[in-house]
């Protein structure tokens, strides 16, 4: 690349720089820039279009606090240890009678709910 054309890039990023922060300001001081830059209006009117266009559509997101503090932790190493996690990372035996015992609770659970259900209809036919 010559020098000329570096020179080039970098005037172009200066003026769509200028361009974008007078755009985003609204000060709406377009022509001087463009004098500045030494550019025709012409030239210069595709970009505006797009800048303004883009500074209508693009809406700043604040990201949630958990999103945040997930970041943080993967960008830091260290890793967040939350119940799916912990079991992800045991043998595979282990996470086989973790998977057992979750279903046979699961299974005891509604057994004594259902038990009890029953209780109380017999309860109910006897007392009416």
């Amino acid at each position: 690349m010559t020098p000329t054309s570096n020179q080039a890039n970098t005037s172009i990023e200066n003026l769509l720089t200028a361009l974008t922060d007078a755009i985003l300001a609204e000060e709406g001081d377009i022509d001087s820039i463009i004098s500045r830059y030494d550019v025709s209006r012409a030239d210069v009117e595709g970009f505006v279009r797009i800048i303004r266009r883009l500074h209508t559509v693009l809406i700043g997101v604040r990201p949630s606090g958990r999103f945040v503090y997930r970041l943080k932790q993967d960008l830091m190493g260290q890793p967040h240890w939350d119940v799916i996690a912990r079991i992800r990372y045991l043998p595979p035996r282990v996470q086989i009678a973790a998977g057992i015992a979750l279903v046979a609770g699961f299974m005891l659970l509604s057994r004594r709910r259902f038990a009890a259900i029953a209780r109380e209809e017999t309860i109910a036919e006897a007392v009416s």
